[in-house]
């Protein structure tokens, strides 16, 4: 896995990058957070950037995204642990994935477990939401479906090692979060909830993305943001010189070979996972992308 394109030091560095920042902008918030709460603006942060039921009502329409950057200020461990779940899970996915798609997955995530909490506070009147915990149960979602059976060492209460499959920590955190709603979280009648419904938004973002957009194009890891038109001018350029000319592509059997062994390949990800592919069949599906890439 090491030796592929986007496990080059080059993306490594990129992917560092992007957690630093995520993970950073977390953290300024929080201070900002503790420091208005202290100096005679308690709450002024959460009331313009936490997601409440009314948000949209008073024209917060950008809070049901910047609600993921504000975390409890009595509950140190609300951050420090989805900041460590960002951090080594961003760590394992961002470089398969690459920038662009690992936000999309971030974000998305974000985006729908907000939208799963609004649904669930008709039952269960609660005001607000804020962390980033869907965004780190779509990435627990993701990894789990990316690698099932690799097992993972992890501290259970931040103190017990224990050695667990993804798949079963996934099944996990999936039972906790559905309990959780059904008899907690839309039947409290006190503060501080767990947002169950948050989770599970999250969970299902994470699944979805790994069915219906990375399976179908697992290589596409390369897209970064930029600010640059230059790509756009690029296409338009191309597509007009190319204007007029009728190319023919031939295809051998050994090219329709190919094509069989990638499906096979793709569907065995599909099932199992990509830690199930052999050295054999990672390596066919190097060859499939190489010969893409020169048409």
């Amino acid at each position: 896995m090491y030796e592929r394109s986007y496990m080059t030091h080059d993306s490594g560095e990129k992917a560092k990058q992007t957690l630093t920042w995520l993970i950073g902008a977390n953290i300024v918030v929080f201070v900002l957070q503790n420091i208005f709460d202290r100096t005679g603006g308690p709450g002024l942060i959460n009331h313009y950037f936490a997601f409440h039921t009314d948000s949209i009502e008073q024209g917060l329409i950008w809070t049901p995204i910047t609600y993921a950057f504000l975390h409890g200020t009595n509950n140190w461990l609300h951050i420090i642990g989805n900041m460590l779940g960002v951090f080594f899970l961003g760590r394992a996915v961002l470089p398969v994935l690459g920038q662009k798609r690992f936000l999309q997955l971030y974000f998305g995530a974000v985006l729908i477990g907000g939208v799963m909490w609004f649904a669930a506070s008709f039952i269960s009147g609660a005001n607000s939401v804020i962390g980033a915990s869907g965004a780190v149960f779509a990435l627990l979602t993701f990894f789990a479906c990316l690698y099932p059976d690799r097992e993972i060492q992890l501290l259970l209460f931040f103190v017990l090692p224990i050695r667990i499959k993804p798949r079963y920590l996934a099944y996990a955190m999936l039972g906790i979060s559905i309990l959780g709603l059904l008899f907690q979280e839309l039947f409290a009648t006190g503060g501080g909830v767990v947002a169950h419904s948050a989770h599970l938004g999250g969970m299902l973002v994470g699944y979805l993305f790994f069915k219906y957009v990375y399976l179908k194009s697992p290589y596409d890891n390369t897209g970064g943001i930029s600010l640059s038109f230059g790509r756009l001018f690029k296409r338009k350029e191309t597509a007009k010189s190319s204007a007029g000319y009728t190319y023919r592509v031939n295809v051998s059997k050994q090219t329709k070979d190919l094509k069989g062994e990638v499906d096979r390949i793709l569907d065995k990800i599909n099932s199992k996972g990509f830690g199930s592919l052999s050295q054999n069949e990672k390596e066919i599906l190097d060859e499939a992308r190489d010969l893409l890439r020169k048409r």
